[in-house]
């Protein structure tokens, strides 16, 4: 159950976002590759609340960890990707694929560099010793 709750941020944002994606519009949008750094906000998001649950919940090496938070946020975007292929008004690019990724990737150098602090650190022990 503790695992669960520890993934639930990223279960809910994902959700989130593939509400979102379901919405049929027109971008009119002028501001070149803001789709892009949309993309690369919104799945940094999700890759630090994957780090979260993945860090927490998993007694395996750092690699182990960031290889799980890379692959299941990397398919979650190609996900969301091909969602929007059948979303009137939406498509289909390998562009935001790559823009998802990346973000996954930041989302987890981000949850990384933050879990490294003293404060962090205890919260994280703590969250560890209560779920044992």
């Amino acid at each position: 159950m503790r695992k669960i709750l520890l993934f639930m941020p990223a279960i809910l944002y994902y959700a989130l976002i593939f509400f979102l994606s379901s919405i049929s519009f027109k971008s009119q949008a002028s501001i070149p590759f803001l789709d892009k750094g949309m993309h690369l906000v919104e799945f940094g998001v999700l890759g630090f609340f994957l780090s979260l649950g993945y860090f927490l919940s998993l007694k395996s090496s750092l690699r182990i960890k960031s290889s799980f938070t890379l692959a299941s946020g990397i398919l979650l975007g190609c996900l969301d990707e091909i969602h929007q292929y059948f979303v009137p008004n939406r498509s289909f690019e390998v562009m935001d694929m790559v823009a998802d990724s990346i973000g996954i990737f930041i989302g987890l150098a981000a949850f990384y560099y933050v879990s490294r602090t003293n404060r962090v650190k205890a919260l994280t022990q703590r969250l560890l010793k209560t779920g044992e």
